[in-house]
C-alpha cells in the first residue's frame, strides 16, 4: 500500500576550534505531505515532515492535520498528535500556516472490534459537538469496514488493517513573522 520513501540528509561542516578538524553536523530536509504518505515505515521512526496545518483540533488543540500546502490539490491529511514534549497541546495559532513537525511514526490499525467501537465513540463525539477531521486523515468507518472485509476475503486471518501513519509530535515550528 505504501511505497517506501526516505528523508534527504545533507552534511555541513564545522570547525572544531580545539582540533582544528571538521565535524559533520546533519540537517534533515523535511518530506512533503505527499512524500510522507508515499512511504513505507516502521512504527517507532522518526520523521520530520513539513505541511498546511490545515484543522487543529478545537477540543483541547492536541490534533493537528498537515496537508499540502498546494491547496488548489485534493490530499489527504496527516494527523499529528500533540505530546508531553510540546507540552501537550499545540498553539492556536497553527491553522493556516505551515507547519515542520518532527517525532516518532506511529502505525494507526484497526480490527473489526476497533472499527465498530470507533464508529460508536465517532457518533457520540459528532453528537457532542467534535468534528470528523480524523476521516480525512484515514478514511470514513464505512471505508475502514470495506477495506477491511476486503483484505479478509483474500486472507481471513489478516483481522488487523493498517490505516496508514501518524505522528506523535515531539517538536514543532511555527513560521516567523
Amino acid at each position: 500500500l505504501l511505497l517506501a520513501g526516505a528523508a534527504a540528509v545533507t552534511s555541513c561542516g564545522s570547525k572544531n576550534a580545539a582540533n582544528d578538524e571538521t565535524d559533520s553536523v546533519e540537517a534533515v530536509v523535511p518530506l512533503t505531505v505527499e512524500e510522507f504518505l508515499a512511504a513505507e515505515f516502521t512504527d517507532g521512526d522518526t520523521v520530520t515532515v513539513e505541511g498546511l496545518c490545515s484543522h487543529l483540533c478545537k477540543h483541547g488543540g492536541t490534533k493537528a492535520f498537515l496537508t499540502d500546502p498546494d491547496t488548489t490539490k485534493e490530499a489527504q491529511w496527516i494527523l499529528c498528535m500533540a505530546t508531553d514534549s510540546i507540552g501537550g497541546a499545540f498553539d492556536p495559532t497553527c491553522p493556516g500556516k505551515v507547519l515542520t513537525v518532527t517525532g516518532t511514526v506511529r502505525a494507526n490499525t484497526a480490527s473489526v472490534s476497533g472499527i465498530n467501537a470507533a464508529a460508536e465513540r465517532m457518533k457520540a463525539q459528532q453528537e457532542a459537538g467534535h468534528c470528523d477531521s480524523e476521516s480525512k486523515a484515514f478514511g470514513t468507518i464505512n471505508q475502514l469496514k470495506a477495506a477491511l472485509d476486503s483484505q479478509m476475503a483474500v486472507n481471513p486471518a489478516d483481522t488487523t488493517l493498517v490505516l496508514g501513519y501518524y505522528i506523535e509530535t515531539t517538536s514543532y515550528t511555527l513560521p516567523v513573522e
